[in-house]
């Protein structure tokens, strides 16, 4: 039954009633004899109900037996009350479920006698969020635990306050107790007797700086083990003052990096050693190859002793072969050079129309033998400056060019043509020849593919598509085509803009030099180790008139020689025995009486990086064997008529 109200709590339940926690004020006989509104709120409870109730009836059934001792030993002497502040409990709704609360217990003298008031607080959130932070806790423990790298976590007194298992087994030989608590200096200690004190980047006076002065010294070091392997040490100040330290195993990807710096070093020496044999292979079989084709070209312009028509027949095989064979050692070396990363290029603003004419002149015999018209389509306006090689550009465009040539069919024409598209010129070459079959199409720039010609009567390697897509993507350019069987093909090269540089729009170039009066008795110096190269170059020069032609078999004696007679002209092989050309035409350079002396380089040295060494050296011009005889005779006339 309901006692009635103590007086001083009735003067104050409107301010109990505003509290955040419930309240239950008990008599000493173990009665309720007040509760505020969050009372009735946390246990469900009406007012009513609760006062003059025992105050067991909010505490579970399991602990009612023995709660009436507790309210005992608290209304006892005042020496005999337990501790009544934070208590952990469990209450019991109206509804029978169970709530965790936390009681605080404070005795309460009124005129109506000693009373206890107990502040209940509702501990449901706070255990909630206790039980998310110890699970948090355990998975983030978990997780360092299984990680690979070792790691640790020092307070802001540098004590150790958890680390994993890879760190504990780094140093579990020296340690002889538990590491937690240990401060950063012994963990150091301990580390000084695992770690080599010798290698490039020997842990102690790194460590012992970063001890001194954490916020200077550097936050990262590497380290190495006695028994090998390396480790690199880091150091991150935390938000609290601490340290978390980690120490990552680098033994692996080091191994793997020296593998690599090895396996590299291996392809690298390999590469060389590939292009110093292509560079010997280029020479070895160029050098034959000059002279089969020079004597087999002055067999068939000689004037003293003109050949039948038969043998006229049997020299253009000759000359035919020859040409083919020399096609096909070029592209196979220079496929080869590509595969192998030896090709260098040289990226410069480059005019079109000037490729475009260099490119047109040199493919007009070819295309007059087969009965071809070549034609250059004039661009519409001006065309801006190419970003290009100009030697790998002509390249492509005279490979597109001999093909619609080969492949065209007689009467037939070539058309090329220049148009600006963006930030790009198409550079196109268009034919009026057979076409390429629909299903050849998605493997013509593939080496040794000839779009169904393999068999054919035309000649070819099927090497040239593949090499000029891959020069293409080397100088940053793109090729394409398109083709309809028995109508023709168009090839192109997308070429990018040189930006801020305009070019010209005429398309004309310039016929080849007239071959001059010469003046008497002018001399030529030859320097020319091979004697069947000596005979040719007798035979070829003997239609230049009273021509003195002098020889050295090496570059020591070719320079003395010059020194000597300072000649109007001097040839110059580079591979020679001895001082190579190169050497040579630097002496010749520094001497007064040949300094202004012009050099031509005749060589079997006709890759793209020689010719590149041979323009930067300073000949007049760099001419490759196999010989051609009318690029040779045009550039000796030109340059005897000048003296």
């Amino acid at each position: 039954m309901a006692g009635p109200e103590p007086t001083i709590m009735s003067k104050y339940r409107h301010l109990l009633d505003t509290a955040p926690d419930a309240i239950v004020v008990v008599r000493r006989d173990g009665r309720i004899a007040l509760v505020n509104r969050q009372t009735e709120t946390l246990f469900g409870w009406p007012r009513e109900e609760l006062v003059g109730q025992p105050l067991d009836m909010l505490v579970p059934q399991r602990f009612r037996a023995t709660h009436h001792l507790h309210i005992e030993r608290y209304f006892a002497a005042p020496s005999m009350r337990p501790m009544g502040s934070g208590m952990p409990l469990s209450g019991i709704r109206r509804d029978g479920s169970e709530l965790p609360i936390e009681v605080s217990l404070s005795p309460v003298e009124t005129e109506d006698g000693v009373l206890v008031s107990a502040a209940i607080r509702d501990m449901t959130e706070r255990r909630r969020m206790e039980t998310e932070l110890r699970v948090n806790a355990e998975r983030l423990s978990s997780a360092i635990e299984i990680m690979q790298d070792a790691f640790a976590l020092f307070d802001g007194k540098d004590r150790l306050i958890l680390c994993n298992s890879a760190y504990r087994g780094l140093i579990a030989e020296s340690v002889p107790g538990v590491l937690v608590g240990r401060t950063l200096t012994e963990i150091f200690e301990l580390w000084s007797k695992t770690f080599a004190t010798d290698t490039a980047t020997p842990p102690v006076p790194a460590w012992k700086a970063w001890l001194v002065d954490k916020a200077m010294a550097r936050e990262a070091f590497g380290v190495q083990t006695t028994d090998g392997r390396s480790y690199r040490v880091s150091n991150a100040r935390t938000l609290e003052g601490g340290t978390a330290q980690t120490l990552w195993n680098l033994t692996d990807a080091m191994q793997r990096e020296e593998e690599l710096r090895v396996a590299r070093g291996a392809a690298e020496e390999g590469s060389r050693a590939k292009s110093d044999f292509l560079a010997s292979m280029s020479h070895e079989l160029r050098t034959p190859m000059n002279a089969i084709l020079g004597f087999a070209q002055l067999l068939q312009r000689d004037r003293k002793e003109p050949p039948t028509i038969r043998q006229l027949e049997r020299i253009d095989h000759i000359l035919r072969g020859g040409e083919h064979l020399l096609r096909l050692i070029d592209d196979v070396l220079d496929l080869a050079r590509i595969e192998a990363g030896g090709v260098s290029v040289s990226i410069e603003p480059i005019s079109l129309p000037e490729v475009i004419a260099e490119a047109v002149a040199a493919l007009t015999s070819a295309a007059a033998r087969a009965g071809v018209r070549i034609d250059v389509q004039p661009s519409e306006g001006v065309l801006p400056l190419v970003a290009a090689d100009r030697t790998r550009l002509i390249q492509i465009l005279m490979n597109f060019g001999s093909n619609a040539v080969k492949y065209n069919r007689s009467g037939g024409a070539v058309v090329f043509a220049a148009t600006l598209m963006g930030d790009t010129v198409r550079v196109s070459v268009v034919d009026t020849g057979m076409g390429i079959p629909l299903e050849k199409h998605a493997v013509l720039f593939q080496p040794f593919q000839r779009a169904g010609q393999e068999t054919g009567p035309i000649e070819g390697t099927g090497i040239g598509l593949a090499i000029t897509r891959r020069l293409a993507a080397l100088t940053g350019a793109t090729v394409g085509f398109r083709s309809v069987p028995g109508q023709g093909s168009t090839f192109w090269v997308d070429v990018p803009v040189k930006e801020g540089l305009v070019g010209s729009s005429g398309t004309e170039h310039g016929d080849a030099e007239q071959r001059a009066e010469l003046a008497p008795r002018q001399v030529v110096l030859y320097v020319e180790d091979n004697p069947a190269n000596v005979i040719f170059m007798r035979d070829l020069l003997e239609s230049f008139g009273e021509l003195i032609l002098l020889t050295a078999g090496s570059a020591e004696q070719g320079v003395e020689m010059a020194r000597a007679r300072v000649p109007d002209v001097i040839i110059m092989d580079i591979n020679l025995p001895g001082m190579s050309g190169f050497d040579a035409l630097k002496i010749l350079r520094r001497l007064p009486e040949t300094k202004d002396v012009p050099v031509i380089a005749l060589t079997a040295a006709a890759s793209v990086r020689d010719r590149v060494l041979g323009e930067q050296a300073g000949f007049h011009r760099y001419l490759t064997k196999p010989i051609k005889v009318d690029e040779l005779e045009t550039c000796l006339a030109g340059l005897l008529s000048k003296t």
